[in-house]
Parts: structure tokens; C-alpha cells; sequence
């Protein structure tokens, strides 16, 4: 091989890995919330759950987005562990069509005369046009970009089956071949790129069938470790679901590995005799052999799993347990810095309801807690739960607090610090009540709904903007005023957006399923903002001035 052959076929991986990520990224931002959503409806049983699996790795080209995401949604708890492991059994199947894909188009056309008007059509959509039609315009670069690398690697391989003496290579025994599969899969972690680089090499004949079989069941192998990455930071659930990936993977390797002249020639008895569709159709086999193999073992298998890795219960505290409850003065000011510890995280996290995200205003907000590492990578669900830990850690100290003697104005703070303990935890749950509602307003097709969904986004993004307007005021201390002004807007914007509602339900635009999920929406949103004015008032007014505006206010 030239130098100019090497480069061609380092660049064509290069291409072909860049254009998958291409793909992932546009398929995200094209489908990825209804992706999602299909994900989170239609994985109830674990046959639907393979079938999902299949079907959505053979959508977005991508059993690593697909695991990836079932990560998350078992560590949010959306998806059980038995029905997740059918999720990533039917990944591995429904990825096998890149390959029928590849043989049968990519090995028959020019791929020239397509990627090149791919590319360029796709790339000006791309720069030209924003939001889902510029992700239509990478998806189609994508697309090009892949078939563009399929060629140079086909040509840069080409040239190596006319130089290299082939027969060189008949002698290396069938776990090497394994070998490489695992290790190049591995480094590039995709293993459609090393099926493409396998079906080129059998292509230009510089191997033979049973040598690229041995490879394409390494690269099973070899792309388990990216669900590993996933999990390494996660918790308990995702560390199941990536163990039971890696059990599949290397039960059915090791199956289709002892198998291989066995499969092959049942793939041959088939009828397909051409050595690329044989290739493709034994990845397929194997695949659907292990899913066979595990289906009945299902639930046995999502017990075993259960009793592999104990769930994290790392305090969520920063004081509380570092401090003594027999020192009253010392144990409330832990527990005072702890609920301005939860109610920055509550309002920094509930901008995590919003797919995507609600902007982060500018300013400071209302209460700093500089001690705490600002980590948003967690899903909203995740850090909902560990709100609820901490609420759990303080309630418990503060018990212990209580049963020492207190001051009389002692006692009335830690009630009040502990009610805005509640009114946070309330505001989260609030929103957590109604993700659902604003998943389903999102992934809605039609029109109507999404200005509701940008509606319901503006309310939020301009209230976080008055929060933090609060905390960067020069005034150190806020006052009932500005409070009860904040209330005020929460509860002028709910009935505005109520009239509306019903303005369009006597106009006959909704149906009564939305007519339902929007009421609930701007009910939790309400809830949601009052109870967060409620806990900051609870934290940083004067007993006075909290009763006061609690009369201004009405929570339901």
C-alpha cells in the first residue's frame, strides 16, 4: 500500500466516523424528543422493548445513541431494568442493517455521484436554515459525508487487494481476526464503520468470508465499551444495564465465534450466496440467535443484575453533617445553609424540565451556594431524587435539633427554614408532575401546540429572570414588596394563559386530551413558581413580613 492508499483509507475512516456523528447529532435535533417520547411509551413489555430497540437503532443508525439513552432513562427511572435489557437486546439486531444497507446500495452504485450532491445540498440547508431544517441539512451532509468515506475506503482497499499477497493472510488463525475486530471497534467505537471496513476488505478480496465473520463478531465485542464509558460515572441502574450489555455481547460472541462454519453455512443453505450479503445476513443471524437465547431468561436475568451493584447513598448534605444537633446555635446556622443549599439547587435544577433547558439568566440568583460544584449533566429526574435525599438528611437533623432545648425564636426559625425546605421540594415536584405533559406538547405535530410550548418557556425563562434580578439587586435583603409584585405576575400570567385555554376550547382548536395535558401544565407551572417565591420568603423575610405575604398568596 502507498502512502496516498494509507491516507485515502485513514481518511475514509475518518469520514465515515465524522459522518455518523453527524448523523447522531441531526437525528438528535430531528426526531431525538420523539425518539425519546417512543422510547418512554412503548418500552412496558420486553418484547415491545426489543422491537423498540430494533426499530430505533435502525432509525438513527446508532446502537450507542440508542444504549445511551436507555442509560438515562433507567437512571431516571423511566424505563424498568427488564424492559431496558430488551431495549439494548433489539440495539444490537436492529444495527445489523447498516450493513444490508451498504452491500446492497453502497457496493452496487457510484457513491460519487451521490455523496457529492448530498454534501452540498445538505451543508447549504445546513448554514442556510435553522432549528429541525438545518438538522435535515447535516443529516443529509451526514449521509454524503458517510458514502464519501464507504468510497475512499473501498478504493484505498482495492489497491491493497492488487499489491498485498492475500494468501499471507489465510494463515492467520480465526481469534486474531476476533482480535482485531474488538480492538479496532474499540478505538473507533462504531461497529458500522468496522463492518464497512470489513465488507470493503472482503470486497476487494484481500480476505475470505470466515475471516470477516470473525471480525464483524469482535466488533460486537469491541463497542460494549462504550456503553462502559456511559456508565462509569452513573448509578447503580445504569451499571446493570451496561453489565448486561457486556453479558449479552460476549455470550453470543463467544457463540457465534464457536458457531461460525456452522452459520455460515446455514446462511449459505439460505440461499445467499454472494459473500457481502453473506457477511451481513450472518451479523444478522447471530444477533438474533442471542436474543432467542436470552428472551425466556428475562426476568431472571434483570434479578441477577439487581443484586450486582448496591445504589449510591452518598450524602447529599454539606453541613448538616458536619455539625453537632446538641449545638443549637451551630445546628441552625447548618440547617439555614443548608435550605439556601437546597433552594439554589431546586431553582437551578428546574430549568432542567424544559427539553431543551431554559437559558440561564443573567445575573446572580437569589441565594449563592458556592460550595456547591454546579453539576447539570444529570437528567431532572436524577437530580430530583437527590433534592429529595438532602430534604431527607435535613428533616433528620433538624429532628435531632428539636429534641434539645431550644429559644423560643430558635424554634420559630428552624419551623420557618424548615417549610421552605418544603415549599423547594414542593416547586420540584410540581414540575416533575407535568415533564410528561410538556414532552407530549413538544413532540407534538402540529402547530397550535408548540406556541403553547414557547408560551409556557417564555413564563418560566422571564420568572428565573426575576429571580435572579432579585439577587442582584444592591439591596441585601429583599423586601415583602418585591415579593408580593413577583406573586403577583405568577398569577396574572396562569389566568391569561387560562383564558386562552378556554378561548381556544370554545373555538373547537383542541382536543380534549390537550385540553387536559395544557391545564395541567399551567397549573404545575403556577404551583411550581409560587412555591418557590414561597420558600425564598420563608427564608429571607422577618416573621412579620412572611405572614404578610402569605395572605397574599394561595397555593393549592
Amino acid at each position: 500500500m502507498s502512502a496516498a492508499d494509507l491516507w485515502q483509507f485513514v481518511g475514509g475512516i475518518g469520514l465515515f466516523l465524522f459522518a455518523m456523528s453527524q448523523l447522531e447529532t441531526a437525528l438528535s435535533g430531528f426526531a431525538g424528543g420523539a425518539l425519546r417520547g417512543y422510547l418512554r411509551r412503548h418500552t412496558d413489555r420486553p418484547l415491545k422493548s426489543i422491537a423498540v430497540g430494533a426499530s430505533a437503532t435502525a432509525l438513527v443508525q446508532s446502537s450507542s445513541l440508542v444504549g445511551l439513552m436507555v442509560l438515562a432513562f433507567v437512571g431516571a427511572s423511566i424505563i424498568s431494568l427488564e424492559n431496558a435489557l430488551g431495549v439494548i437486546l433489539g440495539a444490537n439486531l436492529g444495527t445489523t442493517l447498516t450493513g444490508w444497507l451498504v452491500t446492497t446500495l453502497g457496493f452496487k452504485l457510484d457513491l460519487d455521484s451521490i455523496a457529492l450532491p448530498l454534501i452540498g445540498v445538505g451543508t447549504l440547508v445546513l448554514v442556510g436554515r435553522e432549528g429541525r431544517i438545518a438538522e435535515f441539512g447535516r443529516m443529509l451532509a451526514g449521509i454524503g459525508f458517510l458514502l464519501m468515506g464507504l468510497s475512499f475506503m473501498k478504493d484505498s482497499i482495492g489497491a491493497v487487494g492488487t499489491t498485498l499477497d492475500v494468501q499471507r493472510l489465510a494463515g492467520l488463525a480465526a481469534w486474531q481476526y476476533l482480535l482485531f475486530g474488538v480492538i479496532f471497534a474499540a478505538i473507533v467505537q462504531s461497529s458500522s464503520a468496522t463492518m464497512m471496513l470489513t465488507l470493503a476488505s472482503l470486497h476487494a478480496g484481500v480476505i475470505e468470508l470466515p475471516a470477516a465473520a470473525a471480525v464483524v463478531v469482535g466488533a460486537d465485542l469491541g463497542t460494549t465499551s462504550t456503553m462502559l464509558i456511559g456508565a462509569l460515572k452513573g448509578g447503580a441502574g445504569k451499571k446493570r444495564v451496561a453489565l448486561a450489555h457486556v453479558l449479552f455481547n460476549v455470550t453470543t460472541a463467544v457463540m457465534a465465534f464457536l458457531l461460525l462454519t456452522v452459520l455460515l453455512d446455514v446462511v449459505r443453505r439460505l440461499g445467499i450466496s454472494d459473500p457481502l450479503l453473506s457477511l451481513v445476513a450472518f451479523h444478522s443471524l447471530f444477533n438474533a440467535i442471542g436474543i432467542v437465547i436470552f428472551l425466556p431468561f428475562m426476568k431472571p436475568f434483570a434479578r441477577f443484575l439487581e443484586r450486582r451493584f448496591v445504589a449510591d447513598v452518598a450524602e447529599e448534605s454539606l453541613y448538616v453533617g458536619e455539625t453537632e444537633a446538641t449545638v443549637s446555635d451551630a445546628a441552625l446556622s447548618a440547617i439555614s445553609k443548608e435550605t439556601a443549599f437546597i433552594i439554589s439547587r431546586v431553582i437551578r435544577h428546574n430549568r432542567l424540565a424544559f427539553s431543551p433547558a431554559l437559558p440561564r439568566p443573567p445575573g446572580r440568583p437569589p441565594l449563592e451556594s458556592s460550595s456547591h460544584p454546579h453539576d447539570d449533566s444529570r437528567s431532572f429526574d436524577e437530580h430530583y431524587r437527590r433534592n429529595k435525599r438532602l430534604e431527607g438528611e435535613i428533616l433528620s437533623f433538624a429532628i435531632r435539633v428539636q429534641g434539645q432545648p431550644l429559644a423560643a425564636e430558635q424554634s420559630k426559625r428552624l419551623n420557618r427554614l424548615l417549610s421552605a425546605v418544603r415549599h423547594a421540594i414542593s416547586a420540584a415536584k410540581s414540575l416533575r408532575d407535568i415533564r410528561h405533559n410538556l414532552a407530549e406538547l413538544a413532540e407534538s405535530p402540529r402547530r397550535e401546540l408548540y406556541a403553547y410550548t414557547d408560551y409556557f418557556r417564555s413564563v418560566c425563562t422571564e420568572f428565573y429572570g426575576e429571580l435572579y434580578r432579585l439577587g442582584s439587586d444592591t439591596d441585601a435583603h429583599a423586601v415583602v414588596q418585591d415579593f408580593a409584585e413577583l406573586l403577583n405576575r405568577v398569577h396574572v400570567g396562569h389566568e391569561q394563559m387560562h383564558s386562552k385555554i378556554y378561548a381556544d376550547v370554545q373555538r373547537g382548536s383542541l382536543a380534549d386530551a390537550e385540553i387536559s395535558s395544557l391545564l395541567n401544565v399551567n397549573r404545575g407551572i403556577l404551583n411550581a413558581n409560587t412555591s418557590l417565591v414561597l420558600a425564598l420568603q420563608e427564608f429571607c423575610l422577618e416573621e412579620d413580613e412572611a405572614a404578610t405575604l402569605n395572605q397574599l398568596s394561595d397555593v393549592t
